[in-house]
């Protein structure tokens, strides 16, 4: 067996102390001299030959005939397994395989024909190199020698041969092998021939003969195999896949509609990964936290192409919603993809990992378009230029949604209507957008000349607080903190009060402390009272208004 990589060495069950053992061994001549001779004796045939005779013996006492089935090299099928790693089939011949048998059958259709029989032995999968030093699959299919020389002058007797092979591989070990894009490379044989064993029952009479000897110690060793023959592992192995592959059927069955055309061009295997920056912001218990959409930044998909060495055989197309990729030579690949999101395809890239043999496509996700929620703060500035009870003023009142939270109505003072120009403004600090702001929580309260509001953060940078109001009834206010992570955060709430409710911006005042902010906004002369009614949050551009 031949692997490469660190995942070989994780699987291997090996303390320190044995590693720093073997590593002293090797440097040993004396010990080097003595693992080359015996690498040489193992390799020497007299020596497997007495080996195989020693195994035969074995089972020949425990009521098992064997035989080593030894492949001859005849010629190889390359193909892929599973859709992700390069496969090879090795077809093989031996004298100790059945002859390949017929007989005359008329089809269903009043046909006459044979119906051949052809028996093959199999070896179990092993691991080895391509040539590129990439790690592989290679498989033993071994035939009689008649049934070789049979496919050899037929060309569609040989066809035959092939699909046994790959039907045999596909139902004994469970694998999936693409037969649209086998290939036959000019080689006799994949690797280094390992035999195999073919284990039948002795006959009744000669296991009668058999007796052991119980102070034996070796009758008391474990036995690495049980009593079923090689005929009777290969069925219960092939019932076994049998029964995974029709579970899988089933459920194949309830997500996918078969297609009654016949497909000549195979589907690569394909992952589609969604991808996005996060911000931990996003995630915090406000009335603003995951404000952003699901959609992703951009989309990745992951092509498996194993039979392929270069970005250069592959056609690839980008659509808005479509990915188009095809490949005809090595091999004939085609994957005619629905992407989840539209996607810029003037901006998209695209890398071939020749490692992985994995083409890996980047298509940044198009922006959702979101609805423009109107603007409260240029209703807010219409206000101030208008009688208050002109149509058009009332009509922005009545199409106000309906409030969740109203304050208390006691006592209420009928305000003066007429707004008192403010004597001074503090500058507006121009928005951002870059800055991603957070909605902080808060707490209110009031009287007849103020209102105030709490706001609950933590360790605020009194440099950074700054205060608007873009018009007579609008507070604007804005601070940094620094978050738990040593990341500043910045926070922006604005307050809207009704129509008629000013406040005096320039004796407006905020307190700041190591756990709150304190926002006390004084109220007009003319509309002091109780106030029933106002919206907290962002502005506009922020999306976000709630009413209370």
């Amino acid at each position: 067996m031949a692997s490469t990589g660190k995942d070989t060495f994780e699987k291997l069950d090996i303390t320190e102390e044995e590693i720093k053992n073997i590593t002293k061994a090797l440097k040993d001549e004396k010990f080097r001299k003595m693992f080359v001779e015996y690498a040489e004796e193992i390799s020497n045939p007299e020596n497997r030959k007495l080996y195989e005779q020693e195994i035969a013996q074995l089972e020949n006492e425990r009521g098992m005939n064997v035989q080593f089935i030894h492949p001859k090299p005849g010629h190889v099928l390359k193909t892929s397994v599973d859709g992700e790693k390069k496969a090879f089939i090795n077809i093989c011949q031996n004298d100790k395989v059945g002859k390949p048998t017929s007989e005359k059958q008329v089809g269903p259709n009043g046909v006459r024909g044979l119906n051949w029989s052809i028996p093959h032995s199999q070896t179990p999968p092993r691991e080895d190199l391509d040539k590129g030093g990439k790690t592989c699959m290679v498989y033993d299919v071994v035939f009689h020698p008649d049934t070789y020389r049979m496919g050899e002058s037929n060309a569609r007797f040989k066809k035959m041969i092939e699909d046994t092979a790959l039907d045999g591989v596909e139902k004994q070990f469970g694998v999936k092998l693409d037969r649209k894009n086998v290939k036959h490379p000019k080689m006799t044989y994949k690797g280094i021939p390992v035999a195999s064993i073919i284990r039948t029952k002795a006959d009744d009479n000669e296991a009668e003969k058999k007796t052991f000897d119980e102070n034996d110690p070796l009758s008391k060793l474990p036995y690495p195999y049980d009593n079923k023959t090689s005929e009777e592992k290969a069925k219960q192995m092939a019932e076994e896949v049998k029964r995974k592959e029709e579970q899988k059927k089933k459920v194949a069955e309830k997500t996918t509609i078969k297609n009654p055309k016949k497909n000549t061009i195979n589907e690569p295997k394909y992952t589609i990964i969604h991808r996005s920056n996060m911000d931990i912001q996003e995630y915090r218990n406000a009335p603003d936290a995951r404000l952003n959409s699901t959609r992703p930044k951009e989309l990745v998909v992951k092509v498996e192409l194993p039979l392929l060495s270069s970005v250069a055989q592959v056609d690839l197309d980008i659509f808005e919603q479509k990915l188009l990729l095809e490949s005809s030579k090595p091999a004939a690949y085609k994957l005619d993809l629905n992407l989840p999101y539209p996607v810029d395809d003037d901006q998209g890239s695209a890398k071939f990992d020749k490692s992985k043999r994995c083409l890996i496509i980047t298509l940044p996700v198009l922006p959702d378009e979101n609805v423009k929620i109107p603007s409260f703060i240029d209703e807010a500035s219409d206000s101030t230029n208008q009688d208050t009870d002109t149509p058009s003023n009332n009509q922005n009142n009545n199409n106000m949604s309906p409030l969740i939270q109203e304050l208390p109505d006691n006592d209420r003072k009928e305000p003066n209507l007429h707004p008192v120009p403010m004597e001074k403004k503090e500058p507006v600090v121009a928005f951002n957008p870059k800055v991603s702001y957070s909605l902080p929580e808060f707490t209110y309260n009031q009287d007849d000349e103020t209102i105030s509001y709490i706001l609950h953060v933590k360790n605020v940078n009194f440099d950074s607080v700054s205060k608007s109001f873009p018009s007579p009834n609008v507070c604007d206010v804005k601070f940094v903190t620094i978050g738990s992570g040593g990341f500043p955060v910045h926070y922006r709430i604005t307050f809207k009060f009704e129509d008629g409710c000013y406040i005096v911006g320039e004796h407006c005042s905020i307190d700041v402390n190591d756990t709150n902010v304190a926002v006390v906004l004084l109220k007009d002369p003319s509309c002091r009272g109780t106030w029933n009614k106002f919206q907290a949050g962002f502005d506009e551009n922020m999306k976000l208004m709630i009413q209370y």
